[in-house]
């Protein structure tokens, strides 16, 4: 029983893995866009400091990652749940999610 159970823990945590390292490239890829936006376009909505559906969550962009951390915090709080595979940035930008949460993920 004890070797099925690590196993399982193996298997598991090797998938939490994969997962955390999609997330964490997305949401770097994510804060590039939002950078690259707000330099290569002064009227553009998008960028640090800009009109997102996060900014109203961001409370400091002194360091880094600051719409990856806005973003974050506003999925807690609003139960939001982003599948990593299938969201584009103007989209989550807009606040045009996917899916609202896990179980609607499912379906």
């Amino acid at each position: 029983m004890g070797e099925q159970l690590r196993f399982f823990s193996d298997e598991s945590n090797a998938q939490s893995k994969v997962d955390d390292k999609k997330k964490r490239n997305w949401e770097n890829r994510f804060q590039k866009w939002s950078n690259d936006k707000h330099i290569n376009d002064d009227s553009s909505p998008y960028g640090k400091c800009g009109h997102g559906s996060m900014c109203d969550y961001c409370t400091d962009n002194a360091y880094g990652r600051p719409c990856v951390r806005a973003l974050n915090e506003m999925c807690r709080e609003k139960g939001i749940y982003l599948n990593y595979d299938l969201m584009d940035f103007e989209d989550v930008w807009d606040g045009e999610f996917a899916s609202k949460n896990k179980e609607n993920n499912n379906e």
